[in-house]
């Protein structure tokens, strides 16, 4: 089916047969209307022949009278001369005009045999004087007998018409299946083009033609404009020969193909989806549909950044001119009575809508405040009424339980905290022993080599316990504010310096190059030197445990609107198939496998020491790349000297 919608040959027969067929099915509907209104379908041949005849007969009755006798009758010898113009022997029409006396004026009948005959009936009217009054018209009345020769032996149109009425009759069943017939395949051809539109050789997909990038009702106008154009044309042209009728028929065969080419091209639009966009009046519309949007947006904005009072008097003062407008359009009303009804109205609604605004503005207030996180806010709903009360409370008792909620999430917080305390004090006691008696058993003489690796993992597991032990209370402190911070003026560039130094050896065993930025002045800040040499620590531990050997290590220090900015950058030993978020939080590692050492508590409890320092810490990840930056506000220099850290 493809080759067949795709193949051009086939499109342009099926063009040309489907040309053919509505021809014939316009000719058809023609010729049985034609037919219909004649009684083929009703009268026998002979009774149909005699009504087409007596119209012709009435043709030329009506010309002979007013062509040939009405400019001649008050001159008897130019009337004479067309009498004698009238033809006898090739003309089937033969007629006698009388006047009302019965007297012959006009004739050129002799007594010939007729098949059919007709009286018709003429009246001539004429002013006998200016000026025009109609009891100065004088009417002449005329008597004309009409007859059809017979045989018809002349070669005239009565011969001619006899022809194609016999041959009209034979067929008048005929047309109708012609016609059924060219409708049918019509039908199918027309379907046939619609599937084939757009359809080219060698590609399965719909490919438009330059007509169809033509805006669709831009197009149906062009169509419109030439069918126009064609009825004035052949409205003010009269040709009754071949040449007219040929010219009907050219022009039927474009108007044919004009509007097939409009059917293709609408199916090819369609079958591309989204036809209508490609038309003058959609982008119109959506013009103005866009514009009517950002309007709307204006006043949208411009009524939501009102307050509800001011918009109710807004509404209030727009319904009352537009009431107004109504009274004084009221025709023939009386304006007293129309214009107290109006004041009673407005004193009982004026009040009533005030007060509804009123209680909308305390509820938005409300819904802002508990929005805002003040869970004790409370609604004041004794001046409040209906549904307005209802959703007051309903707001007072949505508060009521955030609270509730909020306490029982930090009890539960505290809880965990303090378990996480105590279970690590109890832990911290029998561990302390072990690693005590671990070291007493490594100053023994053991000879056995087996016994000494054992003692090793107990030596090396021991302190990592404790270490972990250490890391947990250190981060339930931290994460609950139970840490005493002393916060005084800090050179942050010496402690800094101090730190890096405190790494450098172990970074370097490490195999990493360690690259230090700072400024050669000093940047001051009001933080807790111990708890930010702790901070410097753990990123620094981290580098040592995490980055990746034959890697560089950049420390930097700057000074960005007002804030020292410290940033620890280092590539990753392991992949970071994770994200920052989850790095931050309690015993995650960056190594999944696990197979390092640490507790995965160690930029947790950073994050947590640079937040009770009013600091922040922030933690970015980007493919390999592992970057921590520590964000503090910078302090004037001090005047008294101060001691940089408290190690």
């Amino acid at each position: 089916m493809n080759r067949i919608t795709q193949s051009l040959v086939v499109k342009v027969t099926a063009v040309l047969l489907f040309v053919v067929t509505v021809i014939l099915f316009i000719g058809g509907i023609a010729g049985i209307a034609i037919l219909y209104h004649y009684s083929f379908y009703e009268l026998p041949a002979e009774k149909v022949k005699a009504g087409i005849f007596r119209d012709i007969t009435w043709d030329y009755a009506n010309s002979v009278f007013h062509l040939y006798f009405i400019p001649n009758k008050n001159n008897p010898e130019e009337l004479s001369s067309r009498r004698q113009e009238l033809p006898t022997d090739s003309t089937n029409f033969f007629f006698s005009l009388k006047n009302s006396d019965g007297e012959i004026l006009f004739s050129n009948y002799s007594g010939q045999e007729y098949r059919y005959s007709w009286v018709f009936d003429f009246i001539d009217a004429r002013l006998l004087n200016e000026p025009y009054d109609e009891s100065r018209m004088v009417y002449e009345e005329y008597t004309m007998e009409c007859f059809v020769k017979n045989p018809l032996d002349a070669g005239d149109y009565y011969y001619n018409i006899e022809g194609w009425i016999d041959f009209a009759y034979k067929m008048r069943y005929s047309v109708i299946v012609v016609t059924v017939l060219s409708l049918a395949a019509g039908v199918v051809l027309f379907i046939f083009l619609m599937c084939s539109a757009g359809r080219r050789k060698g590609s399965d997909r719909v490919i438009p033609n330059g007509i169809d990038k033509i805006p669709f009702d831009l197009l149906l106008l062009i169509v419109f404009i030439i069918g126009v154009l064609e009825a004035v044309f052949f409205s003010d042209v009269y040709m009754n020969d071949i040449g007219y009728i040929i010219s009907i028929f050219l022009f039927m065969i474009a108007d044919i193909l004009l509007l097939l080419l409009v059917c293709m091209s609408f199916a090819t639009r369609y079958k591309l989806g989204g036809w209508w966009r490609n038309t003058v009046i959609w982008r119109i519309v959506n013009l103005i549909a866009r514009i009517l949007r950002k309007v709307a947006n204006i006043l949208k904005y411009f009524l939501q950044n009102l307050p509800v009072v001011m918009k109710a008097i807004l509404i209030l003062a727009a319904l009352s001119v537009f009431e107004l407008l109504v009274l004084f359009m009221a025709g023939n009303a009386d304006y007293s009575v129309l214009l107290f009804f109006w004041f009673c109205e407005k004193i009982i609604l004026v009040p009533a809508i005030v007060l509804v605004a009123i209680n909308l503005q305390k509820l938005k207030e409300g819904g802002r405040k508990i929005a805002m996180g003040d869970l004790s806010y409370q609604i004041d709903t004794r001046y409040m009424f209906w549904d307005f009360k209802d959703h007051g409370e309903n707001l007072n008792r949505i508060s009521e339980g955030m609270t509730r909620a909020v306490e029982e999430r930090l009890k539960s917080e505290r809880f965990k905290t303090e378990l996480i305390t105590n279970v690590s004090h109890d832990i911290k006691t029998p561990l302390t022993s072990i690693i005590n008696y671990v070291d007493l058993i490594k100053k023994e003489n053991i000879e056995n080599e087996k016994l000494k690796e054992y003692i090793d993992v107990l030596d090396r597991q021991s302190s990592r316990l404790k270490k972990l032990t250490e890391d947990l209370i250190e981060a339930s402190k931290a994460s609950t504010g139970n840490l005493q911070v002393n916060m005084a003026p800090t050179g942050i560039g010496v402690l800094f310096t101090q730190a890096v130094g405190e790494y450098e050896e172990r970074i370097k065993n490490t195999g990493l190059e360690l690259i230090l930025d700072k400024p050669a002045e000093e940047v001051y800040i009001m933080a807790d030197g111990r708890l930010l040499w702790r901070v410097f620590d753990n990123l620094l531990n981290n580098i040592c445990k995490y980055a990746q050997p034959g890697t560089r290590v950049y420390l930097n220090l700057e000074k960005i609107n007002g804030k020292a900015v410290i940033t620890f950058r280092n590539i990753s030993r392991y992949a970071l198939n994770i994200s920052s978020d989850e790095l931050l939080e309690r015993f995650v590692r960056g190594d999944r496998s696990r197979n390092t050492e640490g507790s995965g508590l160690g930029l947790s409890i950073a994050k947590s020491l640079t937040e009770l320092q009013k600091g922040v810490l922030e933690l970015y990840i980007d493919g390999d790349l592992f970057k921590v930056i520590l964000k503090f506000d910078i302090i004037n220099q001090p005047l008294v000297p101060v001691n940089e850290t408290d190690l």
